[in-house]
């Protein structure tokens, strides 16, 4: 079993490689004496050139290669290998560094590679020094690893802006070894109806209203509902209820979110090859209203 630590941060020797290579260690004294032998592996993103993508399509509607000579199937096949992966990143202005954009951006050669990491375990954790400044850090971490088909079992934010200063505190590195711990037995399951602060699936804080009382997660499309008291509610996957005070969210909306092999597959399908044809279609109108608006 291969376990990957994949490291955003450019810097040597600072918060995310100290934490990639305690997530390695832990691994490799969880997996020695379990059932699967686990070999750990560290890997920097900054290893690998990913160009810009340009939006061309040819790899959609021609079924080409990507014709940029980058590495970002070398990025993919690595990645690919992982039996579970934790992925750390250091935040930039709210969210996460421009290198791993142009990854989360090359969403369209994913589709090679999404049904063999379908499943599989990862954590997420982003790191910053200053509270309110992060929000959109976690969200996109997880957009990442949700696009490529893993499964987030947990996903938190660390504080930190020296290096070395994530290890003062206790709380995220126990955090983190208990993380590692639930990978190594980690077994695919659906998802039971909860109620929560953040999204299940992709751990975001942030939400759009869509009604009274009802909101949705903007990367998942998951819907719920805000509950101020305590109010048990039925769970329809497992026996009992559950209560509590945050989001409802019914077992139904967690296990047919965004990034589902089905939802998936409807979006490349009916959604993306699909406006080839639309174009054609409304060529005739575009060009007539490039003619009028004088942009031929």
């Amino acid at each position: 079993m291969h376990f990957i630590s994949l490291i955003v941060s450019k810097r040597t020797k600072g918060n995310s490689d100290m934490l990639g290579r305690l997530a390695i260690n832990e691994a490799m004294a969880n997996g020695a004496g379990g059932q699967h032998h686990w070999q750990g592996e560290l890997a920097y993103l900054k290893d690998y050139r990913i160009e810009e993508c340009e939006g061309c399509l040819r790899c959609v509607f021609k079924n080409e290669p990507c014709h940029l000579s980058d590495d970002t199937y070398k990025l993919f096949d690595k990645i690919a290998t992982a039996d579970a992966l934790f992925l750390v990143s250091p935040t930039y202005v709210l969210g996460v560094p421009g290198n791993l954009k142009l990854a989360i951006d090359k969403y369209l050669l994913i589709p090679k590679y999404y049904n063999k990491i379908y499943g599989r375990p990862a954590i997420s954790v982003g790191i910053g020094g200053l509270a309110n400044w992060n929000h959109f850090e976690l969200p996109m971490l997880n957009l990442f690893l949700l696009g490529l088909g893993f499964r987030v079992i947990d996903s938190f934010y660390v504080r930190g802006a020296g290096p070395g200063e994530v290890l003062l505190n206790a709380e995220p590195i126990l955090r983190l070894k208990k993380g590692i711990q639930n990978i190594m037995n980690w077994q695919v399951k659906p998802f039971e109806a909860q109620i929560s602060a953040h999204c299940p699936v992709c751990f975001s804080t942030i939400f759009e209203r869509i009604g009274d009382n009802r909101y949705r997660c903007p990367v998942c499309i998951v819907e719920c509902e805000a509950r101020d008291v305590e109010n048990p509610v039925e769970n329809s996957a497992a026996s009992g209820k559950v209560s509590g005070k945050g989001f409802y969210f019914p077992a139904e909306t967690l296990n047919n979110h965004r990034w589902t092999p089905k939802n998936v597959e409807d979006h490349f399908t009916n959604w993306i090859l699909k406006t080839k044809d639309r174009f054609k279609k409304n060529i005739t109108e575009i060009q007539k209203q490039k003619r009028k608006l004088g942009l031929e």
